[in-house]
């Protein structure tokens, strides 16, 4: 059996490969840092299966799950990601995936999650599929999904700041600020500024 892991944290990925080797003894596991190797992994063998962090450099995630998906339609694919968003779970469900794994999961849902995969079966987390957009649920899993600085410049974008302004009043650089708008529009699937800051307010998620 040949498993490809990926994600961009070095430790998140020791953790997982120490887990599937117990899991699967005599598995070859392919460690992977981004989408970019995980599609080379594939072109040069068959996988058994992949397991993908959501979001990760060079890939704006649902993309890349589009992509693998397609030319790949017998690989059962599982993300594995920090993210409770109920919209986030969905997406990557309709593109094809075959389960969706929160990482605060223990080492024995996991495993019972990757049997059932394996097995041709689907894996959804049932609480975030049965959240609703403006749950107190949904508010809380967004603010544990955004880091600190994200809700910093989610504050910013709601002020009206431009993306200088913002990296002057934070001392950052512009760059960071596009990184993070990045993250902050994947995790609110947002399609812009307006949208997020106004999601934001329906679900107070700005400091009063």
């Amino acid at each position: 059996m040949k498993i490809v892991i990926a994600d961009d944290h070095a430790i998140t990925r020791t953790g997982v490969i120490a887990a599937l080797s117990e899991m699967f003894p005599n598995a070859h596991i392919i460690e992977c840092c981004n989408a970019g190797s995980v599609l080379t992994a594939a072109k040069e063998q068959p996988l058994d299966l992949a397991i993908l962090d959501l979001f990760m450099p060079g890939s704006d995630g649902f993309g890349f799950l589009k992509k693998l998906c397609k030319t790949y339609p017998e690989l059962p694919v599982v993300v594995l990601s920090a993210s409770d968003n109920p919209k986030h779970v969905h997406k990557a469900l309709d593109l094809g995936v075959s389960g969706f794994i929160h990482k605060s999961s223990s080492f024995a849902s996991m495993h019972d999650a990757l049997k059932q995969v394996l097995a041709g079966g689907t894996v959804t987390p049932e609480l975030a599929l049965a959240a609703d957009d403006e749950s107190p649920q949904h508010r809380d899993a967004l603010l544990a999904s955004l880091t600190t600085r994200q809700l910093e410049i989610l504050a910013c974008l709601a002020q009206g700041m431009s993306n200088k302004a913002i990296a002057a009043s934070l001392f950052i650089s512009e760059n960071t600020v596009k990184t993070h708008l990045k993250s902050i529009m994947a995790e609110l699937d947002c399609g812009n500024r307006t949208e997020a800051v106004v999601l934001a307010e329906k679900l107070s998620l700005l400091p009063s």
